[in-house]
């Protein structure tokens, strides 16, 4: 059974914190063995930064790089479920008791990321973020989400649509982005989700033809063809005043 935190008792604990100090762990004896894990995690996190020599979207792939040890750690050892993920008070538990210090070195005594709003909470976005894009294994995962950026995390993880989370869709989703060429609109992203939540109010993907796979295909393409009208009428407009 995982311990909760609600969000008044965790305002409480964030008020004794002193500033400008790296606030301790104060857990339960039986997530000692966790935290050490996500120390180990946090380290192996930095050191693959310093050893690769990653200066453009640092902060971007410490938030991959940890997410994805996060969501081994819980997953493969502590049999962590979609259902203890939907749990906010979990998550705060884990941010306000367990490793408040790694969370503050992240992002200092930003209350949104412990606590205040569920779906800026750092270690839950995180944890989704990965699950939402899981090809398998966290090699094949870190290769698909590697020239994304922290905007790409807020666009999957807030964008939830009108019946929650659909896991198969945003993998799709995430796998066919992945495979576009780096040189594209860099707010196709954002765009891309913004369709496909305005379309799920009124179209069921696994019921169109062809599947999500066809489903996700035309979302994409959706922007394709509006480019290239854009390109060809800006053209015609070119050549008319020439």
């Amino acid at each position: 059974m995982w311990k909760t935190l609600t969000k008044s008792d965790a305002a409480k604990i964030m008020l004794s914190w002193k500033a400008n100090e790296v606030p301790s762990a104060d857990c339960d004896d039986k997530y000692i063995e966790l935290r050490e894990k996500l120390l180990k995690a946090v380290r192996k996190t930095e050191e693959y930064i310093k050893n690769n020599e990653i200066k453009s979207r640092k902060e971007y792939f410490h938030d991959l790089l940890f997410g994805l040890e996060l969501y081994d750690v819980l997953n493969n050892d502590y049999y962590f479920s979609e259902r203890n993920a939907s749990n906010d008070e979990i998550w705060i538990y884990l941010s306000i008791k367990v490793i408040p210090d790694i969370v503050y070195n992240r992002w200092g005594l930003t209350e949104t990321r412990f606590y205040k709003q569920s779906r800026r909470s750092w270690l839950r976005t995180l944890w989704w973020y990965i699950h939402l894009s899981w090809l398998g294994s966290k090699k094949e995962t870190f290769n698909l989400l590697n020239n994304h950026t922290t905007d790409e995390i807020v666009q999957l993880v807030e964008r939830s649509g009108p019946q929650g989370y659909r896991i198969d869709l945003t993998r799709e989703i995430m796998k066919q982005f992945g495979s576009l060429n780096e040189k594209h609109d860099r707010n196709l992203f954002r765009k891309i989700m913004k369709l496909n939540i305005a379309r799920l109010k009124i179209v069921e993907p696994c019921l169109t033809k062809g599947g999500i796979k066809q489903y996700v295909k035309e979302l994409i393409e959706y922007f394709d063809n509006t480019d290239e009208k854009t390109s060809a009428r800006d053209n015609v407009k070119h050549t008319a005043n020439t």
